[in-house]
């Protein structure tokens, strides 16, 4: 049994007289070091590894009781989601800062839209700034000082104008808590970490592209499109994920409809085709998806992209060289699908397929119905193969 303590900005304090009771009883301790700090000499304390990863073998071999100690609530953004995949766990809550944040606010916490922006770096702040300022409402985002600064400069790079002034609520539930108005164009960062940045802003109208699979002709196109048929498919083989790629991605129809059915924090929607580019551009301003277009060639143009849940290749699929890339860049338990309409897509795809087990291989084969003189025929589309793997 693992026992997964929240702990408030207050400290050991915030724990139930319970949950403190069965802390004193743990030989061994996993956390950040802030934490470990606050309990006394006695167990055995194993701060996390840099940069973070899951010890699970640490754990695994550790002398029992077993505590974990994390921020505020651990059902939100927190080690408890890989620990229950590994663990017999017992969690111990905290009010986290979104719960604090909404009453201080007296905001109704179904209603609010929760991010978490700690350590993930400036694209992910790129397009969950595209995001909020698409959709409005209210949105509540954990940052520490880094992912703040980076969230306001990228809604000044939107010129963001509906409103310049939000509020910062630091230090949540400790004797040093303050709220601040933050000015997005002179943003003054207090000097501690942990912050909850508060969005109140009117709603906005839904945009032409926030529906569920929407037609062809509902995106603007160069003659080349995933076909509705084909992006359905794909999205049912994807997953809901926090990053996703779309790797040659045209006219974005699979990774922008993926955006609005998945619910990712951003999607990034990789080509190097200058005409491409242009109508990747006018679909995404039709988009409130957190998309984010990166010009280049892949595989370099992967290099310095967010560890990615989800990856969709529809461009590209001849290669074998990106599906590799991709394929290792791929976060354990994600899902990878790649198109392919030519012999040399195909090709790759079962390369692929053949030295990966548990790897999935699709025909998809469309006819239309179509005139033919004074009557009706079956017009095929080009077949398609698709692969569909889960990355283990």
């Amino acid at each position: 049994m693992i026992h997964i303590f929240g702990i408030g900005a207050s400290g050991l304090t915030s724990l139930s007289a319970e949950a403190a009771q069965v802390l004193r009883t743990c030989k061994t301790l996993f956390g950040g070091t802030r934490h470990l700090n606050l309990v006394p000499e006695g167990p055995l304390k194993h701060p996390w590894p840099r940069p973070w990863t899951l010890p699970i073998h640490e754990i695994e071999r550790a002398h029992g009781p077993v505590g974990v100690l994390v921020s505020g609530d651990p059902s939100w953004y927190s080690a408890s989601k890989e620990l229950v995949e590994h663990f017999e766990c017992q969690i111990w809550p905290s009010p986290g800062a979104f719960s604090l944040a909404a009453a201080r606010l007296g905001w109704a916490l179904e209603d609010i839209g929760t991010h978490s922006l700690h350590g993930r770096g400036p694209e992910v702040a790129q397009g969950l700034a595209a995001h909020i300022s698409a959709v409005g409402g209210q949105h509540l985002l954990l940052c520490d000082r880094k992912s703040l600064s980076d969230f306001a400069a990228a809604l000044r790079a939107l010129a963001f104008t509906p409103v310049q002034t939000f509020t910062l609520l630091c230090d949540l539930g400790a004797e040093a808590e303050k709220h601040l108005e933050f000015d997005l164009d002179d943003p003054q960062i207090p000097a501690t970490d942990l912050f909850t940045l508060a969005i109140d802003l009117p709603p906005q109208p839904p945009l032409i592209l926030d529906a569920d699979f929407l037609p062809d002709e509902a995106f603007e196109t160069h003659g080349k499109i995933s076909k509705f048929a084909a992006r359905q498919s794909a999205i049912a083989h994807l997953r809901a994920a926090e990053i996703l790629w779309d790797v040659g991605a045209g006219a974005g129809t699979v990774g922008l409809q993926a955006a609005y059915t998945l619910q990712p924090q951003a999607v990034y929607l990789i080509d190097d085709d200058p005409e491409a580019l242009k109508i990747l551009e006018r679909n995404c301003a039709n988009s409130s998806a957190p998309a984010i277009i990166i010009a280049g060639r892949a595989p370099a143009a992967l290099a310095d992209l967010p560890k990615p849940d989800a990856i969709f290749i529809g461009g590209g699929g001849s290669d074998p060289e990106i599906l590799r890339v991709c394929y290792d860049a791929l976060s354990d338990g994600g899902r990878l699908v790649a198109h392919g309409v030519t012999l040399e897509s195909e090709a790759v795809l079962l390369d692929f397929f053949k030295t990966h087990p548990g790897a999935q291989l699709h025909r998809i084969q469309l006819s239309m119905a179509d005139q033919v003189g004074a009557l009706h025929g079956w017009r095929p589309a080009l077949p398609l193969t698709q692969l569909v793997i889960e990355k283990s």
